[in-house]
């Protein structure tokens, strides 16, 4: 029986029991690159702000001031800026210095390149639900070995309780879905549904009569009508798996969805409203396809209310070993056989993999070994090599941690908005020529059938071949253009 997963009482368990009360006090999450933090606000007196350790709350980043804001707690709660050098804002509007604003609970306030939010007190346990409502799905066996990870699993439950959307960002098999699931599970929607849907596995036109529903007659086929995800997700929550490959048009249909709460079925005159907390994953960078126009920049903010990047698995090689002895007993009960050891040896080759495929290689690397396996011991020799070309990924790992979007710095100098421009527009590059590779490759190299692909023109496709140095195809490939 693989351990649970904790949760935020989980890590002040074991401590002084004013400490747990004050779990129960209004509270400051504070996150940026690199750490989290919490701090409870006291009824009376200050918190104060800052990089240096005598702080209050001390948040380690070069863009935070030694001594950057004060916190006044009260009706209501007050934050005052020290004349830091990145100053802070509430709500977007910059604090002058020495003036003390109001803060609102939820609201986002930016100091450096951190964000606060005030939250409210932490309840031990969320609201009962009556048995009959309970999901009936059963808890993914999840492992959590690693210290950033148990960060991340913290933040979780502090996400969790709300209702922002989440975007989820990391490599393909990192485990956002098994994130997604702990955000459900742990929010007072989990008595409702989690409904998932891979937005890159369903044509267009099925994707929206999947998301909306559709009504008697609709179109050729449809003899009854059918309820959407959207609607069968309503009270719970909809996991928009690859939500980068959503088709332009539907983007403009899940934004209506997002501001107006209201679902119309295809076919359908009659509005229905929904309440749905929104959790997306991607693995690409989001910001370089909005910046290239393939995703819209009024749904990203939408959908950003908070975005979690789980780390590849190479990043978190403490859990390797666990979670390959758990995949271990999981196919053996599924071969019906008995349990199997690895050898040091082995697991030595696993530890020292770079897993691009991260946590699916993993698994398909054990059921193998378990199958090609006639004894009792995996040895390196059940162990499958490395796939040719498989390596470590060709582009750089996103950034750890949580992120949340902050707004540029006032006082940034010119060169250094240049120099993330610049970094900005060559990893939109990089994406673009990516894509159209692939897209060409799918099309055997046909130019008007990739561009159909890509949903540009062929004028503009041939333009981006002959810019990124494409070899030309042959006539022939185009013979039917």
């Amino acid at each position: 029986m693989l351990p649970p997963m904790p949760t935020v009482e989980d890590e002040f368990s074991g401590t002084e029991p004013d400490l747990r009360a004050g779990l129960r006090q209004p509270h400051l999450v504070a996150m940026w690159p690199g750490g989290v933090a919490v701090k409870e606000l006291p009824p009376t007196g200050t918190v104060t702000v800052g990089r240096s350790r005598r702080a209050d709350l001390c948040i380690d980043h070069p863009s935070i001031s030694r001594d950057h804001a004060i916190f006044h707690p009260g009706s209501p709660i007050t934050l005052e800026d020290c004349g830091s050098t990145n100053g802070t804002t509430v709500g977007g509007m910059r604090v002058a210095r020495g003036a003390r604003v109001p803060v609102e609970r939820g609201q986002v306030i930016t100091v450096g390149a951190a964000v606060i939010v005030v939250r409210d007190a932490f309840e031990r346990e969320p609201p009962s639900v009556p048995a009959s409502r309970r999901s009936e799905r059963s808890v993914p066996p999840v492992i959590i070995a690693d210290e950033g990870m148990k960060e991340l699993y913290r933040v979780v439950d502090l996400v969790a309780k709300g209702d922002l959307s989440v975007i989820l960002l990391g490599e393909t098999g990192a485990g956002k879905d098994v994130i997604a699931d702990a955000i459900h599970r742990r929010s007072l929607r989990a008595s409702a549904a989690c409904v998932g849907v891979n937005c890159a596995a369903l044509p267009d036109a099925l994707l929206e009569s999947e998301l909306f529903g559709y009504e008697r007659g609709a179109f050729t086929g449809a003899v009854q009508a059918k309820p959407g995800l959207l609607e069968i997700a309503d009270g719970g929550t909809l996991f928009l798996d690859e939500i980068a490959e959503l088709p332009l048009p539907m983007q403009a249909k899940l934004l209506r969805v997002l501001e107006s709460h209201e679902v119309t079925r295809v076919g359908g005159l009659k509005s229905r409203s929904i309440d749905v907390r929104f959790v997306c994953a991607t693995n690409r960078d989001l910001l370089a396809l909005v910046r290239s126009g393939a995703f819209r920049q009024d749904l990203y903010f939408r959908l950003n209310g908070i975005n979690l990047v789980i780390p590849p698995l190479r990043s978190r090689r403490a859990e390797i070993a666990p979670i390959a002895r758990a995949f271990i007993a999981e196919a053996c009960r599924e071969a019906g056989r008995s349990l199997v050891s690895i050898t040091d040896e082995a697991m030595k080759l696993l530890h020292t993999h770079d897993w691009p495929g991260n946590i699916r290689e993993l698994r398909n690397v054990i059921e193998r070994a378990v199958t090609l396996c006639t004894g009792t011991v995996i040895d390196v020799h059940h162990i499958p090599p490395p796939e040719a070309g498989f390596g470590q990924p060709p582009v750089p790992d996103l950034p750890q941690r949580v992120t949340l979007p902050v707004p540029p710095q006032p006082n940034a100098t010119a060169e250094a908005a240049l120099g993330l421009h610049e970094a900005a527009r060559r990893a939109g590059q990089v994406i673009e020529r990516r894509r159209i590779a692939e897209a060409m490759e799918r099309c055997g190299g046909n130019q008007t059938r990739a561009a159909q692909l890509l949903r540009i023109s062929r004028r503009t496709l041939v333009a981006r071949l002959t810019e990124y140095g494409f070899a030309r195809p042959l006539k022939k490939n185009d013979a039917h253009d």
